[in-house]
Formats: C-alpha cells, structure tokens, sequence
C-alpha cells in the first residue's frame, strides 16, 4: 500500500484560515483608523468641505474611470480587468497616512479622505462590482455579489470596528493612545502574512498560485495605472490652486488602494483567486511608488515653495 505524503508546506498553510485572517486583520487595521480619530477632528470635515470632496470625487470617480479606460487599451482577459476594476473601487489604503507623514502632507486631509473613501466602499462596492461584472461577463455571471450580504458582511468587517476605535478614543484616550502604538505594526504585520500566504500557498489552502507569467503580464499595467492616477490627482488639485502639500496628499491617496478589501471581495465574497492577483501584485510596489512620487514632489520641485 503506497501512502501519499502530504508536502511540509502545505501541512503549514493548512493550518490557517486565510480568509478569516483577512477579515481578522481588516477589522483590526479598521480599528487602528478609529483610534487615530476624535470626534472633535470632525470640525474638519466642515470647515474644509470643498477639499473633502474634491478629494473624494477623484478617489470615487476618477480614478476608476482613468483605470477603466486605460484597461479597455490593453489585451488583459477580461478576469484581470475585472479584479483591477475591483482594487480601483477599494479606495482606502492606510498606509497612505503614514507616507502623508513623514513628507509633512496634511495629515488630517489623507485620514478623512481614508475613512471617508472606506466607508462609501461598503456600499459602493457590491453596485460598482455587479455593474462592471455584467460589462466583462454578460448578464447573469458567475461573478456577481449579492449586495445585502455584501454591504452587510462589510459593515462588520469595516464600519464596525472604526467605530469601536473611534469610541475607545473617545472613553479611553490615554489607553488608546498606547493601543494604537501595538496595534498598527501587528495589523501590518498580520496584512503582510495573508499576502504571503495567498502568494506561496496552494490553492487548497487558499493561495492564488501567483506565477511568473502572471506578474509579467500584469506589473506594467498596474505600475501605469498607479503613475497615471498620482499624476492625475495631483496636477488637478493644482489646477484647482490647492497647495502644494494638499495636492500631494490626494495624489498619494490616488496611488495606494485598499488591496486587502480588494482581496476579500475577490477571494472570498466572489470566491475567485484569479480575481485577488492583481490586487497582491499592486500591494507589492504601490507603497514604494507612492513614497517616491511625494519625494518628488517635496524634495526636488517645490521644497522652496513648500509652505
């Protein structure tokens, strides 16, 4: 009798749910947003309306429609299109708070626009994802969400935990304060361990079986989309005569996306991994193209401008 071994790699990644660890991490990095956020710092929101929504508009409509343009020129099969299409609708990336930061952007500017853009997602998403899936697919798709699931599922993952942030903050400013320090590099940390996960591991324990040809097919696509849509954001918002450091902010927010929202609805909700690839590819390179775009755009044209 032959016994069939059971690779060591697999036995590993067997072991954890990837999907539930995503929702897990989300919900946690969500969390994290909360307690950098006080009621208070929603004067914010009013006193600088026209900015908000200039920035949300950008976020929310131009860049999917800069992406959906620039894809429908290529040849990608219509699965990659798709899954970009779902990374463009998952706006939000936290890291761009931490980008804003260290080239002294307008902090407040990228944290609002990043809960904002978060929470439009939740119920944008499952409409903006039906609507696209019928364009790729035709009616009647395998790859359609059923929305109140969908935005519900979200609520709990997204808009819950933000909340519960936002109240910790509230109550227990002191110990938030000292929660926040833990919690933002372990939920960064656990993000990275879902992403190697779904990079390394089979699809049987939840990876996306990335291969070579699938990230030289699908790398300068997204690294033009993500040049085209910084670009984009920031050379409005200077046609708009906003500052240099307002400009550069939305431009960081347009390049990074929320590749974890992004994978959740790929991967679990839709249930496709082919989906989830271009949304780990993105992950890989929008954070260092990101931070280069802004020391561009602070350290060598307009340091002697800046304000």
């Amino acid at each position: 009798m032959v016994t069939r071994q059971i690779p060591f790699q697999m036995e590993i990644f067997s072991l954890v749910d990837v999907n539930l660890l995503l929702k897990i991490v989300l919900a946690i990095i969500m969390y994290s947003v909360g307690l950098s956020l006080q009621v208070q710092d929603f004067r914010y929101v009013v006193d600088n309306k026209q900015l908000l929504l200039l920035g949300l508009a950008l976020k929310v409509i131009l860049m999917p429609f800069l992406g959906f343009v620039l894809l429908s020129l290529t040849t990608l099969d219509s699965v990659y299109k798709f899954g970009i299409m779902i990374l463009l609708f998952s706006a939000g990336g936290t890291t761009s708070n931490v980008i804003t930061y260290w080239y002294k952007g307008t902090s407040a500017l990228t944290v609002f626009l990043t809960t904002i853009s978060s929470l439009l997602a939740v119920f944008l998403i499952p409409v903006l994802v039906n609507l696209m899936s019928i364009i790729y697919f035709g009616a009647g798709t395998d790859f359609s969400l059923p929305i109140f699931e969908t935005v519900m599922s979200v609520v709990l993952i997204i808009i819950l935990p933000a909340l519960l942030g936002l109240w910790t903050n509230e109550q227990f400013s002191v110990v938030a304060k000292r929660i926040e320090k833990v919690i933002k590099p372990l939920s960064v940390s656990l993000l990275a361990v879902v992403f190697l996960i779904k990079f390394l591991a089979p699809a049987s324990a939840g990876g996306t079986e990335l291969r070579w040809p699938d990230l030289l097919l699908l790398t300068p696509v997204l690294v033009l989309i993500n040049a085209l849509l910084m670009v984009a954001g920031y050379s409005v918002c200077r046609w708009r005569r906003l500052s240099y450091q307002d400009s550069m902010t939305i431009g960081i927010e347009m390049g990074l996306q929320n590749a974890g929202l992004a994978i959740l609805v790929g991967g679990v909700f839709i249930g496709n991994e082919e989906l989830v690839k271009p949304s780990l590819i993105y992950a890989m390179f929008s954070f260092w193209t990101a931070m280069f775009f802004a020391y561009l755009v602070k350290n060598r044209y307009y340091e002697k401008s800046w304000n």
